[in-house]
């Protein structure tokens, strides 16, 4: 099994490796009943200019937009926004080549844009709303925010995950226009069922000769002065919310954390239990990509529910204390992470969970997911962001415990750590259990 997995990675770099114009091609998928096919742009909202974070997500919405005129009904699209890069995706039925091509030459055609001014201002809204709900609606977002003002002060990290909504809102319609025809260096990337004709005219393809610019890892400065807790109310929640955030070095080995974050977890999953809307707020117990090369990790959890008082009722426990018995939870279990080598069991289960998000079937195999067109939006993103971050998945059967143990440490230092803290605007009438 780890040969196979080695050869599937080698043969996935040396097919990206291959293609001109920076395509990337994936041959046919044994089983496969859908196509789907996306665009890489490297440049995302750490490119943008100063005072105009999210220009990058206007302008892929946009082209989004115009390829879901052109091609109405797929059975999916969307698009996503990274720091050094942005992407767009279709899937059609298996065999639906004119489609496909109908989608990707839409998205790629920034000759002009029919877009009228109203349209465009539409468009920038509904980027700059989004940027509003990520920076002050959902808790996850709220605290990752913070915490992303904090470490990444004096770079692009300290800036909200999905742009400035301020900056965002003041766009013309004349300047999104501008960034539609600036060309950017581009990956085109197939996936599913499709002929030999499709690879001809992706190769014929009117890209932007261009390479994509060489760029070290986005890393948060070097931290120092640390508060001991940012303490944000926020009217939207009704139990406090913690988060534990710490910057990853630029140039560690990602293998290895990748490993780490996958065990922290399967501990986090092992030890708690979700309470109220963790998910729907945007906190997951962890939080970090190694497919979206994030430079952040963050760590949530919400506090228990609290119980309204009955009149002269006085709580057992205040919604500071919760705060602080959450927080003493995550440092409990943050300890655990630096103090706890993992087992070679856990290790091969981490080993195993991300090898089946990387991995692609070789010839003959099948895919579990190939009759899935639900799971095609995924893969394309995985096949397109592993060749623009140059992941290397046949790393992982190299690292060891120890590795895994020693990049937990070094990263999770409680020197290092950036605490912040939502807390219930009116909390008078509720009260806590004292624990």
């Amino acid at each position: 099994m780890r040969s196979l997995n080695m050869l599937a990675s080698l043969w996935l770099a040396a097919v990206v490796a291959a293609q001109p114009h920076q395509v990337v091609l994936v041959k046919r998928v044994d089983g496969a009943n859908a196509l789907s096919v996306g665009v890489l742009w490297s440049h995302g909202y750490a490119d943008d200019a100063a005072g105009e974070c999210g220009l990058v997500r206007v302008v892929l919405s946009c082209r989004l937009e115009r390829a879901r005129r052109a091609v109405p009904d797929c059975l999916a699209s969307g698009m996503q926004v990274h720091a050094d890069c942005g992407l767009a995706f279709a899937v059609v039925g298996g065999g639906d080549e004119k489609r496909a091509m109908a989608f990707l030459a839409a998205l790629l055609d920034e000759r002009q844009s029919e877009f009228t001014d109203d349209e465009l201002a539409l468009i920038t809204a509904r980027v700059a709303l989004a940027a509003d709900d990520a920076e002050f609606l959902y808790p996850g977002s709220v605290l990752l925010t913070s915490a992303r003002r904090q470490l990444g002060r004096g770079t692009a990290i300290s800036l909200p995950p999905l742009g400035v909504a301020s900056a965002i809102a003041q766009l013309s319609p004349d300047r999104v226009r501008a960034a539609l025809r600036q060309p950017v260096p581009v990956r085109v990337a197939c996936l599913g069922q499709f002929d030999a004709a499709l690879e001809a005219a992706l190769e014929a393809l009117p890209l932007p000769g261009l390479q994509p610019a060489v760029r070290g890892d986005l890393a948060c400065p070097e931290v120092d002065g640390l508060e001991a807790m940012t303490t944000l109310e926020h009217d939207r929640v009704d139990s406090p919310y913690v988060s534990a955030a710490f910057a990853v070095p630029a140039g560690d080995d990602r293998a290895a954390f990748a490993l780490a974050m996958e065990i922290a977890t399967a501990r986090a999953f092992r030890r708690w239990r979700y309470r109220g809307f963790e998910q729907s707020a945007r906190a997951p117990f962890v939080s970090w990509s190694w497919v979206h090369a994030d430079p952040l990790v963050q760590f949530c959890r919400r506090g228990e529910n609290p119980r309204q008082l009955l009149p002269g009722e006085r709580p057992e426990a205040t919604a500071k204390d919760e705060a602080n018995a959450t927080k003493a939870e995550l440092q409990v279990f943050l300890d655990d992470l630096r103090e706890v080598p993992p087992t070679g069991e856990e290790l091969g289960f981490a080993r195993a969970a991300l090898r089946s998000r990387w991995r692609f079937a070789a010839a003959g195999e099948s895919s579990p997911w190939a009759t899935e067109s639900a799971m095609y939006p995924g893969r394309l993103q995985v096949l397109l962001l592993a060749a623009h971050h140059g992941i290397d998945v046949a790393r992982l059967d190299s690292v060891s415990a120890a590795s895994v143990h020693e990049v937990l440490q070094r990263v999770l230092r409680p020197d290092l750590c950036s605490w912040h803290v939502l807390m219930p605007a009116n909390s008078t009438s509720y009260g806590y259990r004292r624990r």
